[in-house]
């Protein structure tokens, strides 16, 4: 870089200059991750009992219900921290009228923000794998019109 071309006075402003232009989402363990600034995807609103569990040695780590899913992630809500940045296999149960079994969906996903709201921790689950037919099943309730849908994609 030659005397005469405009120069960033510290490194940090260097960095700051050169960052992608995205909304970041303050996770409560003091880390920040980037999320995009629109949503891919609608979410929908659902009450499913939600299981996240330590893909190492099988042990149920966090148990809670969700709050709201898509077809790529949902929010769990949960009374524990959930250390983000960690894989899990991430078992739904969603209820079946008449007394029916609950449908178990099966999938591995990765925590990406956990917050404290109003008393418990609100834990955002990305999906990144679906076992079985857990992805074609929730396809289809999301289909099925039987959720509420909460937010537009288009709509940010």
């Amino acid at each position: 870089m030659s005397e005469t071309e405009d120069k960033p006075a510290t490194a940090e402003q260097a960095a700051v200059n050169a960052a992608p232009a995205v909304r970041e989402e303050t996770a409560f363990h003091g880390q920040a991750l980037k999320a995009p600034a629109r949503r891919a995807h609608a979410r929908y609103l659902a009450r499913w009992r939600a299981a996240l569990v330590d893909p190492r040695d099988g042990n149920v780590r966090y148990l809670g219900k969700t709050d709201n899913i898509s077809i790529q992630g949902a929010a769990i809500i949960c009374e524990a921290n959930v250390p983000i940045r960690q894989d899990y296999h991430v078992y739904l149960e969603i209820p079946q009228p008449n007394g029916k079994s609950p449908v178990i969906l099966e999938l591995m996903g990765k925590a990406v923000y956990c917050n404290l709201a109003n008393n418990a921790f609100r834990v955002g689950v990305s999906f990144k794998q679906f076992h079985g037919d857990a992805e074609k099943l929730l396809h289809a309730i999301i289909a099925s019109g039987k959720l509420k849908q909460l937010s537009d994609p288009d709509s940010g």
